[in-house]
């Protein structure tokens, strides 16, 4: 005769505990298992498209800043530039400047020169002229003409 011993009841409870599972459980562990799996290839192909968005704006980002290098460069170089102009046309300016001032002040200094000349010389003539009065003893009328006379010689000489 067969013998049903624990070992038996044992392999049919677990047998009977192992179909309620195969028939209960396992569709709602399989569901959650399937809903998870997704959830979790959703979230993959976010984080993928999140990648390709980081990487497309860390390309845009240093595409922009070698730009902003570039125009950095570019402004530096023309501000020294600017500046070397400025410095010339500075100097240039000055020089010019000085030139004027130079001419000028040697003009003057001709002028001053040419008057103090002209009023040497008649300080010379007047003296001369007193002299000569003194040594001839001129009387009034002939002295009125000898100065004109040599008033109108010496205009004629120095123009």
């Amino acid at each position: 005769m067969i013998h049903f011993d624990e070992k038996f009841w044992l392999a049919i409870a677990f047998s009977f505990f192992a179909a309620l599972v195969a028939k209960y459980v396992w569709p709602i562990i399989s569901k959650h298992l399937d809903s998870s799996s997704k959830k979790i290839a959703e979230e993959i192909l976010a984080a993928k498209q999140m990648k390709e968005s980081a990487e497309k704006l860390l390309t845009a980002a240093e595409k922009l800043y070698q730009e902003a290098n570039i125009f950095s460069q570019k402004l530096i170089k023309d501000t020294e530039d600017e500046v070397r102009k400025l410095a010339a046309d500075s100097q240039a300016a000055l020089e010019e400047e000085i030139a004027k001032r130079k001419a000028a002040a040697i003009e003057r200094i001709k002028s001053e020169e040419g008057l103090a000349i002209r009023e040497l010389k008649i300080k010379i003539v007047n003296s001369a002229l007193r002299k000569m009065q003194n040594e001839l003893n001129l009387n009034q009328e002939n002295h009125e003409k000898l100065i004109e006379k040599n008033l109108n010689n010496f205009g004629k000489t120095v123009h």
